[in-house]
């Protein structure tokens, strides 16, 4: 059953924001109403707006200057009879009521949730927020207004939020109290399917709805992990017989805790139990270090499950201080290996609480590190775990990081002292210069990864590391595929086809099948950017074979986020043919802005890389990888213009408007200038084909503008192959433009 929600504002003001929220609100599983909803069906509105009110979860509550309609003196009566309490209990508005202040529907709307104790969300209108068209200034109303929120004022509800336009308002009100609300709901419905402790559940929606880093899909994402380790490792698992009565006692005291919500006393209690098994059973060590072990890893599970990633480090470290307190190397190799396990885990199955915690565990071994060459392995070592989760995030932190630390373990190995030391860190920086580089325009960054691995591969690696030899030579051809893109540079590319099949030699499918299938993958990324040079040499069908091959191979459970870029790879290539296809269509109807039917093939596999890039954003989640999500973003919203542009109407452009929207929220200009120039110009191009369709003057100037900006930003950056595509997209905007400011 969704969220329901009832949104109180006088819609003759703020009838567009209305609009925008409830649409907004209404696609994130909520269900809204509005007074007119009650007002159309007749009869007593106030007692309607009363019963639904009582039984909502929020009501939002904008204020500007006008007060609305009031109900009929019968109305009132009616209401105050049902509740007689309501001037004793809101003194406030039984004051106004015994002085016969006339109270709008708007304003009994925030005091009967205040009377039930319903969430009310209090937004006031800036002084410069546009209005509707049948706004109406009258200094009487804007007097009530203020009188209403000091009434309010006096019960201590105080307006959160001022907005100034309907975007700002709708995100403010979706991700603030709207969307604690969902994943609570979310948590809960899990909790009754799963019949999970009330108590657990509670408190991890509580945990994870404080995580603002996460949109809605990322916390459902961050529930069902936490779900998945308590179902396998806390409530599935049985308790071993042969534990002390201790152990016993505190495992299950601590599953106790946990179903009532208290996960950090549940940790208390594991950790209290570890203290006294230390003091009482050090004549039988082996069960003492096997209970301390359970003790430890249930620990560290209850943390993951509560998402908090350096809880579950901390518990590890106090493990192998339990275990191994007098051993430091001892206690450093449990160390490691924990830490290797989580980075595995976190790695391949997406789980980016679990690499928190290998970065945890990573800086403690640094700290306890006996000597200069153990201290540059745990520095690799770190620097390799801050590189695959800065890879997922939006910001530069991690990477940065991580690229500053390679180059200090760097100055320490050489390929005489230690060559398997010094080629891994040179493979891992050259990951960090070509991931760095798709952050910022310019090619510094991504020549020196070039030439970093090819310094590498001279240094006798295959015959050292074969598996390390071909992984950097797959890492060399998507730095050099990368620089071909970005130079218009088919030499370029050709070398990094060379350099993915050198890599084939030892990513044998038989042998090392994931790490064939990720290279195949790549391949056909240089196949594709082939293709879009020589359109009609074969390359696109090259690299459809590619992406196929790895899909063979690749499995979602296993592997999702490989699986999720080969699907999403293979809708761009599909997209690819599409476009030229398109470009070979009757000049009539090849062009960007000219509506009409697409050739049954090609609207049949546009069809097909929607569905691949839909797939693919089923795992590819903003959580997860944000930069990922945001390019398969775009690349959706390519696919729906282009069968929007195709068709009549216009539901496939709006959806294809949105995803581009999306796309934005992570191609920031500050972060991605490139991507957020050709994803906000894109968007452009989609606005104008709107514009053209609804006869919409002003969003075609809007979407000229951006097609411009767009533009301007590309030739800055020499990012020619977009600049080329844009500056092919201004005649017909232009004219579009034209023809709608002469109407």
């Amino acid at each position: 059953m969704p969220i329901s929600v009832f949104l109180s504002t006088v819609s003759d003001e703020f009838l567009a924001y209305r609009k925008q929220l409830k649409g907004d609100l209404t696609r994130h599983n909520v269900a809204v109403k509005v007074q007119e909803d009650f007002k159309d069906l007749g009869g007593d509105t106030l007692d309607k707006l009363d019963t639904y009110i009582a039984n909502c979860d929020a009501v939002v509550h904008l204020v500007g200057d006008m007060t609305g309609s009031a109900p009929a003196a019968a109305e009132e009566r009616a209401l105050i009879g049902r509740h007689p309490d309501l001037a004793e209990r809101l003194p406030p508005l039984g004051e106004a009521l015994k002085n016969g202040v006339p109270i709008s529907y708007t304003q009994w709307e925030a005091w009967l949730a205040l009377y039930h104790g319903r969430p009310l969300l209090i937004a006031r209108a800036r002084k410069t927020a546009p209005r509707g068209p049948k706004y109406l200034r009258d200094h009487e109303s804007r007097a009530a207004q203020a009188a209403h929120l000091a009434r309010l004022e006096a019960c201590r509800r105080f307006p959160g939020y001022e907005f100034g336009s309907p975007d700002g308002l709708a995100k403010h009100i979706a991700y603030s109290k709207i969307l604690d609300l969902l994943v609570k709901d979310y948590a809960a419905r899990e909790a009754g399917a799963r019949h999970l402790a009330e108590g657990f559940i509670k408190e991890l929606a509580q945990r994870v709805v404080g995580d603002k880093e996460l949109d809605f899909d990322g916390m459902k994402q961050a529930v069902r992990n936490a779900v998945e380790i308590y179902e396998k490792e806390i409530a599935g698992r049985p308790a071993d017989t042969n534990f002390d009565d201790i152990v016993k006692r505190a495992l299950a005291r601590a599953r106790e805790q946990v179903d009532q919500g208290q996960s950090g006393l549940a940790r208390a209690t594991l950790r209290r139990a570890a203290e006294t098994m230390q003091r009482e059973e050090h004549e039988r060590r082996e069960q003492f270090v096997a209970s301390l072990t359970a003790l430890g890893h249930r620990e560290r599970d209850i943390a993951l499950a509560a998402y908090d990633g350096d809880a579950a480090a901390a518990a590890i470290a106090a493990l192998a201080r339990a275990v191994h307190g007098e051993r430091p190397a001892k206690a450093a190799d449990f160390l490691r290996s924990e830490a290797r396990a989580l980075y595995e885990h976190g790695s391949d199955r997406g789980s980016n609480v679990h690499l928190v915690a290998a970065i945890a565990l990573q800086r403690e071994l640094l700290r306890l590190a006996a000597s200069e060459e153990e201290r540059g392995a745990e520095s690799a070592s770190l620097a390799l775990a801050l590189l695959k989760l800065g890879a997922r995030e939006s910001g530069r932190t991690r990477l940065e990081e991580a690229l500053a630390i390679l180059r200090l373990v760097l100055k320490e190995f050489t390929p005489e002292t230690a060559p398997f030391d010094w080629s891994a860190a040179q493979a891992n920086l050259g990951v960090a210069l070509k991931t760095l580089s798709e952050r910022v325009s310019g090619s510094g960054w991504l020549e020196e990864a070039v030439a970093v691995y090819r310094a590498a591969l001279k240094e006798g690696m295959r015959e050292r590391d074969p598996p390390l030899w071909a992984l950097t030579q797959h890492n060399l051809g998507n730095a050099l595929a990368q620089m071909g893109e970005r130079r218009l540079d088919t030499a370029l590319l050709e070398k990094a086809i060379e350099a993915y099949r050198a890599a084939l030699e030892v990513f044998t499918r038989e042998r090392l099948p994931l790490d064939w299938a990720r290279t195949q993958n790549n391949l056909g990324g240089a196949f594709l950017s082939l293709g879009e040079r020589h359109p009609m040499a074969g390359w696109f069908e090259k690299a459809i074979q590619a992406y196929s091959a790895a899909l063979q191979v690749l499995s979602r459970k296993e592997a999702p986020l490989d699986w999720a870029a080969a699907q999403s790879n293979l809708g761009f290539v599909l997209l690819r043919l599409c476009e030229r296809d398109i470009a070979l269509e009757p000049e009539e109807r090849a062009g960007q802005f000219v509506q009409g039917s697409l050739a049954p093939a090609i609207s049949e596999r546009l069809r097909r890389a929607v569905s691949a890039f839909q797939a693919s954003l089923e795992e590819r989640t903003r959580a997860r990888a944000p930069l990922d999500w945001a390019g398969t973003q775009n690349n959706l919203a390519s696919a729906l213009l282009k069968l929007g542009a195709g068709e009549n109407g216009t539901a496939r452009i709006q959806e294809a408007v949105a995803a581009y929207g999306a796309a934005l929220q992570e191609y920031t200009r500050e972060q991605a200038p490139a991507y957020w120039a050709m994803s906000f110009g894109n968007q452009g191009v989609a606005m104008m084909l709107m514009a053209d369709r609804t006869n919409d003057g002003a969003m075609a100037e809007t979407a000229l503008k951006q097609i411009q900006i767009a533009l301007d930003s590309l030739s800055e950056s020499r990012h020619d192959r977009s600049s080329i595509y844009f500056r092919a997209q201004l005649p017909g905007a232009l004219a579009i433009r034209d023809r709608l400011k002469g109407r």
